[in-house]
């Protein structure tokens, strides 16, 4: 049964050639892993025990009884990827995410909203907002959100659709940046070593730096970057969406060198390209519609005779070649 087999997955209990079966059936399924999921939800809120290891068949005993009694209630997630989750983080994600459902609505101080290592989740806040956080973004709600106040702070990376309201404007602390909205879609990055991106899809937002207090007016099309400092602020014309490629997982280039392609792909595909510096010039055109990681790389090494592809495990990427010359 497919549901003893998720179980001994969960418990670590397949060998190599089932597990890797099991995962390769994962990346394919979304409905697997949505149930998947599900069934860890159920064995952690069943569960007494501090352990992360537990018996498969006392384990699936436990899935069945309690699913017979609880409503499944199914994640948003967008193309999530398994790469190879161990049966503690997925466990401990997915309690994240049914614990933020029960207490987003407490006038708690700081209720905070995680991602997961390797993925997606959607939130929908109490105004009525929606938020995407990739990969091991954090956003966290200040006491009495929605009613007196829409304060946030954010770590990492996500997209915003917010609700207008005229009166209570929404407004992010991210890194050294402050980003004020009344309504509308925008992406924000906050990178330690990189500072604070903004890319505004719909509206008007506010940008400013906590540090020096200047400020910029960012509209449709546009973006602006504050340094790691925190101190100099620019904004742009938008020159490409390939920002959004993580949640959209629409990826176009134009004679664009893969020193930016890979920072791209680190960022859609949560992986760590390592490269020779040599073939970063190397500049590709080509377009990737749902495409997945490897059908990228792929796509690459063929494009460029002088790219070679030395190793991919899990989700690291390591490429070596030589300079490109046309």
């Amino acid at each position: 049964m497919m549901e003893e087999l998720m179980a001994k997955y969960l418990a670590n209990e397949l060998n190599t050639s089932e597990r890797a079966d099991f995962e390769s059936q994962l990346i394919q399924d979304e409905k697997l892993r949505l149930d998947l999921e599900a069934y860890a939800k159920v064995l952690d809120l069943t569960s007494n025990e501090d352990n992360t290891i537990f018996n498969a068949y006392s384990a699936w005993n436990k899935v069945n009884e309690r699913t017979k009694e609880t409503k499944v209630v199914k994640i948003q997630r967008t193309n999530f990827i398994f790469l190879k989750v161990a049966a503690t983080l997925l466990v401990l994600a997915v309690a994240g995410y049914f614990i933020y459902n029960s207490t987003l609505n407490q006038e708690a101080e700081g209720t905070e909203l995680a991602s997961v290592p390797y993925g997606i989740k959607e939130f929908t806040l109490p105004d009525g907002s929606l938020v995407k956080l990739n990969a091991n973004a954090k956003l966290t709600l200040s006491k009495h959100f929605g009613d007196s106040n829409r304060n946030v702070t954010l770590i990492g990376e996500a997209n915003f659709d917010i609700v207008r309201n005229e009166e209570i404007p929404f407004i992010i602390e991210a890194g050294n940046s402050t980003v004020k909205v009344l309504g509308t879609s925008f992406n924000l990055t906050t990178d330690a070593e990189d500072g604070v991106e903004l890319d505004v899809t719909e509206g008007l937002v506010e940008f400013s730096s906590t540090i020096t207090g200047a400020k910029e007016q960012v509209a449709k099309g546009q973006s602006a970057k504050l340094d790691k400092t925190g101190k100099v602020l620019q904004k742009k014309e938008m020159k490409d969406t390939n920002f959004s490629g993580w949640w959209t997982r629409k990826l176009e280039y134009d004679d664009t060198p893969l020193s930016e392609v890979f920072k791209d792909l680190e960022d859609t595909y949560w992986v760590e390209v390592d490269y020779n510096q040599a073939i970063g010039a190397c500049s590709l055109t080509s377009t990737f519609q749902g495409a997945t990681i490897e059908d990228v790389i792929k796509t690459i090494v063929a494009t460029f005779p002088e790219v070679k592809l030395v190793s991919f495990k899990e989700n690291q990427i390591k490429l070596d070649g030589k300079a490109c010359y046309h």
